[in-house]
Order: C-alpha cells, then sequence, then structure tokens
C-alpha cells in the first residue's frame, strides 16, 4: 500500500519586464504567506494602537498643561486672598488704635460727610479776651492774653518724637482742665486761637493715625508718636496729612479754621500719654521759658 505525498503549495509570482528581458519568477509557499500576513496584521494593529496610544497621551499631556496652568493661577489667587486678609486684618487692627487714641466704645463710627468750613469770619482779639476767664493748676488767666510763639530750642531735635513743639502761633484762650467743680465740662486740651488758615505745625515726628471729620473736633488729626505720646489738632479748616503718612516735627499738617462745633477760628490741641490726657503746657517749652 502507497501513501501519496502531498504536494507543496507555492504562489509563483511572475516579473515581466518591459524591455523584453527575461522575465522574472518567484516562488512564495502559501505557509509563509500566511506567516507574512500574520505579521502584517499584527504590524497594523500595532500601528493602529501606537496611534490610540499618542492620541491619549497627548490629550492627558493637554489636561496636565492645563492643570498645571489653574494650580498657578489657583496659588496666585490665594497669595491674593492672604493679602487681602492681612490687608484687612491690619485695618481692623489700624481702626481699633484710631477708636482707641479717639477714646471711644466699639459701637463708634465716623461721619464721613463734610462740612463746608470756608465761611467768612475775621479773627480779633477782642472776641478773645471777651471769653471766660479760669483757674488751672495755681496759674490765673484773667483778662491778660500773651501771644504764644514757637521757641527755637535744641531739645526739639534731641526729643523728635516728644511734643515739645507748640503746634500755632497765636493766644491761649482755654486752658487744661481734667475735672474740677469750676469747670462744667472736661477740657481735655488747650485752645490756641489764631488767624484762619495759619499753618499748623507737628508738636512732634510721627505717623498720622487719624485724618478725617469728626462730629466734635470737626477737621482733626491725630498723631501717634510711638512712644506712648499721641496728640491731636482739632478744629482745621484743611487736612494736609492722609492716614499713615509719617511726618517730621515742625511739618504743616493742616491750616487752622473753626470746623466742628466751634465759634472762632482756633486749634484744639490734646496731648495724650499711655491713653491718658496731659496738660498740654508741661511738655510744650513755648510755656516752659526754655530757649
Amino acid at each position: 500500500m502507497f501513501t501519496q505525498k502531498s504536494r507543496k503549495q507555492n504562489l509563483s509570482i511572475l516579473l515581466i519586464p518591459d524591455d523584453h528581458a527575461d522575465p522574472l519568477s518567484y516562488k512564495i509557499s502559501f505557509r509563509m504567506l500566511r506567516f507574512l500576513s500574520i505579521i502584517g496584521i499584527l504590524l497594523v494593529i500595532h500601528i493602529i494602537t501606537g496611534f490610540i496610544f499618542y492620541y491619549e497621551y497627548a490629550n492627558v499631556n493637554r489636561r496636565n498643561r492645563l492643570l498645571n496652568k489653574e494650580n498657578v493661577e489657583l496659588k496666585q489667587d490665594n497669595e491674593k486672598v492672604y493679602k487681602m486678609y492681612r490687608v484687612v486684618e491690619e485695618f481692623i487692627k489700624y481702626q481699633e488704635r484710631v477708636k482707641s487714641a479717639l477714646g471711644v466704645n466699639s459701637n463708634f463710627e465716623v461721619s464721613d460727610r463734610s462740612k463746608d468750613t470756608l465761611e467768612d469770619f475775621s479773627f480779633a482779639v477782642e472776641q478773645v479776651s471777651s471769653q471766660t476767664t479760669w483757674e488751672s493748676e495755681n496759674k490765673t488767666v484773667r483778662g491778660k492774653l500773651d501771644f504764644l510763639t514757637q521757641t527755637q530750642s535744641k531739645y526739639h531735635d534731641f526729643a523728635k518724637s516728644v511734643p515739645t513743639l507748640l503746634p500755632v502761633e497765636g493766644v491761649l484762650t482755654t486752658d487744661f482742665q481734667a475735672s474740677g467743680w469750676f469747670f462744667p465740662y472736661r477740657h481735655l486740651g488747650i485752645d490756641i486761637a489764631a488767624k484762619k488758615g495759619t499753618p499748623v505745625k507737628a508738636s512732634a515726628s510721627g505717623i498720622v493715625l487719624f485724618s478725617n471729620w469728626t462730629e466734635e473736633l470737626g477737621k482733626l488729626i491725630i498723631i501717634d508718636h510711638l512712644n506712648g505720646f499721641v496728640t491731636y489738632y482739632g478744629h482745621n479748616q484743611v487736612l494736609l496729612k492722609s492716614e499713615r503718612n509719617f511726618v517730621e516735627k515742625g511739618d504743616v499738617i493742616a491750616l487752622l479754621g473753626s470746623s466742628g462745633k466751634s465759634t472762632a477760628p482756633h486749634l484744639h490741641f490734646e496731648i495724650r500719654k499711655n491713653g491718658l490726657p496731659v496738660d498740654p503746657k508741661e511738655y510744650l517749652l513755648s510755656f516752659q521759658g526754655l530757649k
């Protein structure tokens, strides 16, 4: 009994040149053809898979770039928020210092309405001399009004943060009175009458803590001298310094007027030490006779 061997099946490829040359013949077995087909299919699958992977990678990379950009913007926004928070926190502390300097409670609100302080009135010594006489600390003023002048002393430069400089030259019309049966109300500073528009100078170097309108003292400037001393300059016509401005002793900070509860142009000047009002005459060299 004979077995017939299976013949190998081949694929013949015949190439016939145009120049009448001998034709070329190639034989590929079907087994090799199937193998090459499988390789081709796998290659196509790899190409498609690679394209899909590259597309997804590009999308992920693009999203990552967007996320990184958003993170940077978020950090910048957070920094702005933190800065705003610090500004608000500093403003709250600053407001508390103003309230403490003004000696008011937490319900105090400063009026922001403006008042016309440019009304015409004249300054006359006769009007000043007609004011009520008073007595303070064994010192009596009765009709005799001395014109106060600013002293030229080296002590001003030696103690720049101590309020020793007379803020305005003029006539002392109302003395300091913290308490007493003779006075119907307390007067926590001194009043110096002068011509409207007279420059008002800082009594000492410091930072402007308050520069605005108040009902009682009109256009008021408060200077913190950062050593426990705080000075008040009230009833001004024009305020020349803004809050948080640094001023040197002798700098012009306002123009004298009659704003607020006032009947004649004058400066209301106060000195507070560690929150308590003190007699300005104890510190102003113009009252000490020092030259």
